[in-house]
């Protein structure tokens, strides 16, 4: 069966984009489910029918939100098994208890997101905001596990030496990554609400007066909690650094620090920094003057979401599971054993063996990943392109064949129509 490939984006690219879609809504799923049982308590407590009115707004809302959550969920379990089979089986097997977990959390989510929304006139006040909390309480629960199963794939930890499931789960970074992903969902559901607010408030002469109170309570809360973002990211970089120490390269410190993550940490550092500022502004100027400054920062923190989500994926590059799988789906000590023919080795067979195409673009068949191989033999001599593929850059795995095989795959390169490269 031939390979699945997605024309001019790229597998990486639609898989990334999925996922970062459906991570996005279970953000707003957690935080939001926070401020709407923070709102009614709120709202029971001062005895204020606005912030009562605020809870019961997001409770339908994220109620409604669970379907496309689950769709998008449905897209990814497709997509990985599409489009990476071996890499979906040997994740599955290993997670498979965590991600029957997963489920089974979001499905009670589910259940008492429905039962919050539906009971606001027939449950006693008690009982209602206890419907809430437990479905902010199971969407923690869910985000918690599906945070460990990423932090398994960038740091498998003990698991690599024990292959035991219990160590699979406890990565050395998952409280640090589990704590900065925990805070965004809150600040990101707190933002939203503030620009939903703020736009009706611009543009509509309807209940300004409710949606003003709305919209001072979101930017407070967002504007005070973006000042912890910057703390929680220092401390989840701080674990990274720690955890990378003694592994071989590439590792993802060096990758975010000096590798292909640099880019996307740098637009980080770049966009909190512009967040904490404005979020200052917005509280030196008050709100009636800084919350221009707040939409600044809005912006900036959404982005940053997305940014952060690409600068994860690239720290662990070229794996897919670090130190043990590949981005070609190839363990990662593996060796390959090759294709003979009567007069030596097939250097295009090694090619294939070796995964190159997973993420190369070679003779109009590959990935889009890593850079087009065409033309090489412009640049490389026969012995630097053997040098380039023993001690390639960080993100690249080097090759682990034989020397026969890597004479084979750099003559290949160099010339894939046959001829003897000198």
């Amino acid at each position: 069966m031939n390979a699945i490939h997605f024309p001019l984006t790229g597998n990486s690219a639609i898989m990334a984009l999925v996922i970062l879609i459906h991570v996005f809504f279970a953000f707003f799923a957690v935080g939001g489910s926070l401020i709407a049982i923070f709102s009614e308590w709120l709202g029971q407590r001062k005895k204020d029918d606005a912030y009562m009115r605020l809870a019961r707004s997001l409770s339908k809302f994220l109620a409604d939100m669970m379907k496309i959550n689950g769709v998008l969920g449905v897209m990814i379990i497709v997509l990985i098994i599409g489009l990476w089979g071996t890499f979906a089986r040997f994740l599955y097997s290993v997670m498979f208890w965590p991600f029957f977990i997963e489920g089974l959390f979001f499905l009670l989510m589910m259940v008492f997101s429905v039962l919050y929304n539906r009971t606001w006139d027939r449950a006693s006040n008690g009982l209602h905001l206890f419907f809430g909390c437990l479905a902010a309480f199971f969407s923690i629960l869910a985000a918690f596990v599906i945070n460990a199963i990423w932090a398994f794939m960038m740091f498998p930890g003990k698991w690599l030496e024990t292959r035991d499931g219990w160590d699979a789960i406890q990565s050395p970074i998952l409280w640090e990554s589990f704590t900065h992903m925990l805070l965004p969902c809150v600040i990101n559901g707190a933002l939203f609400i503030f620009l939903f607010s703020f736009w009706k408030v611009k543009f509509s002469d309807k209940e300004t007066d409710y949606y003003k109170k709305i919209n001072r309570f979101a930017a407070r809360m967002s504007a005070a909690l973006i000042f912890l973002q910057p703390l929680s990211g220092l401390s989840f970089l701080w674990r990274v650094n720690i955890s990378s120490q003694g592994l071989a390269h590439p590792n993802p410190w060096g990758q975010l620090w000096s590798g292909v993550g640099t880019p996307y940490l740098h637009g980080m550092f770049f966009l909190a920094s512009v967040a904490v500022i404005c979020a200052a502004l917005y509280w030196i100027l008050g709100h009636d003057n800084g919350r221009k400054f707040l939409l600044i920062a809005a912006v900036a923190m959404f982005t940053a979401f997305f940014v952060g989500g690409y600068a994860r994926e690239k720290a662990r590059k070229p794996y897919l599971v670090w130190g043990h799988m590949y981005m070609s789906q190839n363990p990662v000590k593996a060796k390959s054993t090759g294709a003979k023919k009567a007069e030596g080795i097939n250097g295009a067979s090694v090619y294939d063996n070796e995964g190159c195409g997973a993420c190369h673009l070679f003779q109009g068949k590959g990935g889009s990943a890593g850079p087009e191989l065409e033309d090489l033999n412009d640049s490389f001599s026969k012995d630097d392109m053997k040098e380039f593929l023993s001690e390639p850059p960080d993100d690249m795995p080097p090759f682990g064949g034989s020397e026969k095989e890597l004479e084979a795959i750099a003559n290949y390169l160099l010339n894939p129509m046959g001829k003897a490269t000198p």
